[in-house]
This record gives structure tokens, C-alpha cells and sequence, in this order.
């Protein structure tokens, strides 16, 4: 299993999903982002799609 986290804000986000295109919008370029990531997964609620020129302070991979 892969995890990609990434600080933004000064928050720790898990970034799920970028897409190119997102139903809501005519702009390219949209990243998934889950700010409550340290739960299991079926109780994870706070999810946001952010511009892709969002700018993260730091972003890392995990694989465990």
C-alpha cells in the first residue's frame, strides 16, 4: 500500500486522486485531498478538490 502525504497550510493532507478534468469546473488541473487521513477508512469525510497549482510545503510517499 502506497500513501502520499503532503503538508499544506500547515496541515498534513493525504493527496487521493488529480484528475485533469472535474465535473464542476471548465479548469484543468484539480487534486483530491483528505484532511482527516489518519482514519480508518470507511470514517474519512473531509475530502476537498484543490487547484493543481496549489502549492504544498512538502509532499512524500509511504509504502508500507
Amino acid at each position: 500500500m502506497t500513501v502520499t502525504v503532503a503538508k499544506m497550510d500547515g496541515k498534513l493532507v493525504e493527496i487521493v486522486k488529480v484528475a485533469d478534468q472535474v465535473a464542476f469546473s471548465r479548469e484543468r488541473g484539480w487534486v483530491m485531498v483528505c484532511f482527516d487521513f489518519e482514519q480508518p477508512e470507511r470514517k474519512k469525510s473531509s475530502f476537498r478538490w484543490v487547484p493543481a497549482v496549489t502549492r504544498f510545503d512538502w509532499v512524500r510517499t509511504f509504502s508500507f
